[in-house]
């Protein structure tokens, strides 16, 4: 008997906000415009959730075998 397998990949949308002060903002943009490593301290701040999505859901259907 024929087979179908579903895939589904799912995307969700995450918006996190943090206060940083002058000087991060401008070491920031540097590493950034560099393409450089963000600095260690991006890792480290207090991230704040400001909006959340589920993203839309892609199934794709793949015929697996045909028994």
């Amino acid at each position: 008997m024929p087979k179908l397998e579903q895939h589904v990949i799912q995307e969700d949308l995450l918006y996190y906000e943090a206060e940083i002060t002058d000087e991060q903002l401008k070491e920031f943009k540097e590493a950034e415009s560099n393409d450089e490593e963000f600095p260690d301290w991006v890792w480290e701040l207090d991230w704040d959730l400001e909006n959340s999505r589920t993203g839309d859901d892609e199934v794709v259907y793949v015929k697996v075998a045909d028994d």
